[in-house]
């Protein structure tokens, strides 16, 4: 039997990678709590556990699947938050178009979605933001699709009038998916079923 002694000169390396993980810049800390929650997202999805079908997002490799245990009903292509950074004027004015991460649910399903256009729709057309919120130049229909699948507040699953841009990181956090998966998911995904975002 031979034994093998390694040098620390050899380990060095190593040690100072983990090192810079556990204890380097804040920088290095976040991108290891992204990693942590994403193990954490993918483990809990494949344990199948769960009572109901689930949708998947993968933000990296922009597909969206409808799944039953380990059953794919459906896989598509998406586009998911670009993550640039808009900021305007004023202070409160600045965002970061990331789609969310974590577990959230289906909250809600609107046929023929009426979209309210925020504020950072305004400062990116270099437009006056509308004072009141009645105000008829903050309402357009037709641009989300046909239907939207609510999953938290502001965030939606929705359709796009430019499929071309499907599988790309280029919306403003919202999932976008073509017009036939979208009436797919519309008829079978009900409110309260889970959507894991990773």
């Amino acid at each position: 039997m031979q034994v093998s002694i390694t040098s620390g000169r050899e380990l060095f390396p190593v040690a100072l990678f983990f090192f810079a993980l556990l204890w380097g810049p804040p920088a290095g800390r976040a991108a290891r709590a992204l990693w942590l929650e994403h193990q954490q997202l993918v483990q809990a999805v494949e344990r199948h556990d769960l009572a109901t079908p689930y949708i998947v997002i993968n933000t990296q490799d922009n597909l969206i699947l409808l799944r039953d245990g380990e059953q794919v009903l459906r896989q598509a292509a998406c586009a998911t938050g670009s993550g640039r950074k808009l900021e305007g004027v004023k202070r409160w004015h600045r965002w970061t178009f990331d789609t969310p991460k974590g577990r959230f649910a289906i909250r809600r399903k609107v046929a023929d979605p009426l979209w309210i256009r925020p504020a950072w729709y305004f400062i990116e057309n270099d437009e006056e933001i509308p004072i009141f919120a009645e105000d008829p130049r903050r309402f357009q229909r037709g641009v989300l699709g046909a239907y939207a699948l609510y999953f938290l507040k502001d965030f939606m699953i929705h359709g796009t009038l430019f499929e071309i841009n499907l599988g790309k990181s280029i919306t403003h956090g919202c999932v976008r998916v073509g017009s036939e998966d979208l009436e797919y998911l519309y008829e079978a995904v009900e409110i309260g079923w889970p959507v894991f975002i990773y």
